[in-house]
């Protein structure tokens, strides 16, 4: 009987040694060492603190930590939120919380999922982080980074 026991034992801790979790540090590395190939010298700009309204058309989810502001010119600027957002998932319009015509650094939002019944909060509250310019080409990049992780 002990040696079925320890059998059973031997392998649970087995199997709990195979559970694999997203390497979320090697996901930033990734995207870092994307977003450090050169950019042309037109597209090339500095972090930003702030994004006028009028500067982007849409905001794209990538996953529960990056979202893409999508501006008019294929201009792109990806921001990485100040921490994880739990319940942020990729098709649910987003509501931000402005202060002004401008979205910073710090502002929150929220997704929404609509229904029946009226607007549903889906995520908890949202704290943007700096906007980082770049291109379409690194954009593609990121999110191949992002689907390795959840693979």
């Amino acid at each position: 009987m002990k040696s079925l026991w320890a059998l059973t034992i031997a392998l649970l801790a087995g199997c709990a040694g195979d559970v694999t979790k997203p390497d979320y540090e090697a996901q930033e590395e990734s995207i870092d060492q994307i977003l450090t190939q050169p950019l042309a010298e037109e597209d090339y700009a500095e972090e930003i603190r702030c994004l006028a309204t009028y500067a982007y058309n849409s905001v794209e989810v990538l996953d529960n930590r990056h979202v893409v502001f999508k501006g008019t010119g294929g201009r792109l600027w990806l921001n990485r939120l100040r921490n994880r957002c739990l319940g942020l998932r990729r098709y649910d319009p987003l509501k931000f919380e402005l202060r002004g015509s401008q979205v910073c650094d710090l502002d929150t939002f929220e997704s929404i999922s609509t229904s029946l019944g009226g607007p549903t909060r889906t995520s908890g509250i949202c704290s943007l982080g700096t906007f980082t310019p770049m291109t379409e080409e690194q954009l593609e990049a990121v999110k191949a980074a992002l689907e390795r992780v959840e693979e």
